[in-house]
């Protein structure tokens, strides 16, 4: 199994990279693809010294960050077109395999029985702070790192009562579902990019992801698409990254409630992450347009009461304005 790995980065974050790249050579990869997406100059230099050092190592050096969607489309197409590259493990750039986390992936791939699963097969490495991922196979409930048909947002009247609890018991420091040691994988519905592996077949079969998109469920919405065609994504749990520089993502880690969260972070964060949701959720889940619309009118109205102070206005008129614009998307 020729194994390449794809690795996105950007910014000031050659410390970071360097990391995940010397770990991957241990891990066994056969080759490396790094996209440069318009890093710091700092950065970029090192990068290109490092290059020159590494033979399996190669880097595409993009003039202007064309965001998470950009950045793996193109890392994409350069693996498929490899010869060198059989299978692919896409990872982030602070995404760093622990021991034997490649080789667990391959014996599992070798030894997992499913119909033409080069073209209809993912698996995906365990990230330990991505909890909702590991509750979903604990539950036998792919669709919960989803969301519910016919949610605004991730936001379901349906779901309020059990959110309601669950934070509580966070609260208490109570575990918000029960653990069996003897379940070492399962099927999700949809996966972030750092931690698929596949075969490149994949691609021939469900494409490229949307530059469109930029940033933010883009990779929902591209691996999605195995779940659409009745494809399989498999966690594995026993295959693990280490996340070196802690996500930002919204659910992870942070004391402050959605409601809160989308009021405080940045606008550019928080269009992209609404605009490109809304439009994932209004072409893929939504059945019945009176419960979205109801879903719609409560989640407003909850996130207008946190409103507070002018800053939080203005972030909340960001946010009509990235709901409005994912409505009325056309992406093809």
């Amino acid at each position: 199994m020729k194994v390449c790995a794809v690795i996105v980065t950007y910014g000031d974050r050659f410390h970071l990279l360097k990391q995940v790249i010397d770990t991957c050579l241990k891990e066994g990869v056969d080759k490396i693809i790094v996209v440069d997406n318009a890093s710091a100059e700092n950065s970029r230099r090192q990068l290109k010294e490092y290059e020159k050092q590494i033979d399996k190592l190669k880097v595409i050096y993009l003039n202007e960050n064309t965001g998470s969607a950009g950045g793996y489309k193109r890392g994409l197409q350069e693996a498929y077109n490899s010869e060198e590259c059989e299978y692919i493990w896409l990872l982030d750039d602070d995404n760093m395999p622990t021991k034997d986390s490649l080789k667990i992936l391959k014996d599992f791939w070798n030894k997992y029985d499913l119909e033409d699963k080069e073209e209809n097969l993912c698996l995906l490495s365990f990230r330990p702070d991505r909890v909702i991922y590991k509750e979903a196979i604990m539950t036998n409930n792919p669709n919960l790192v989803l969301g519910r048909k016919n949610s605004f947002l991730g936001f379901h009247i349906i779901d309020l009562p059990k959110k309601v609890i669950r934070v509580i018991k966070r609260k208490i420091g109570m575990q918000t579902f029960k653990e069996n040691s003897k379940i070492r994988y399962g099927q999700v519905a949809v996966a972030p990019y750092g931690g698929m592996f596949f075969h490149k077949k994949l691609i021939g079969s469900i494409g490229y992801p949307k530059e469109e998109f930029f940033v933010y469920a883009d990779d929902h919405e591209w691996s999605y698409r195995v779940t659409k065609k009745n494809g399989k994504i498999i966690l594995v749990l026993d295959s693990v990254l280490e996340d070196i520089e802690k996500s930002e993502g919204f659910r992870y880690g942070n004391k402050l409630n959605y409601f809160q969260l989308l009021l405080n972070i940045s606008k550019m964060r928080s269009y992209y992450s609404i605009r490109n949701r809304v439009f994932f959720e209004k072409c893929l889940l939504v059945q019945n347009d009176k419960i979205w619309s109801l879903n719609r009118f409560i989640f407003l109205k909850i996130l207008a009461f946190y409103v507070r102070n002018k800053d939080n206005k203005k972030n909340y008129e960001n946010i009509l304005k990235a709901i409005e614009d994912g409505e009325n998307l056309c992406f093809t």
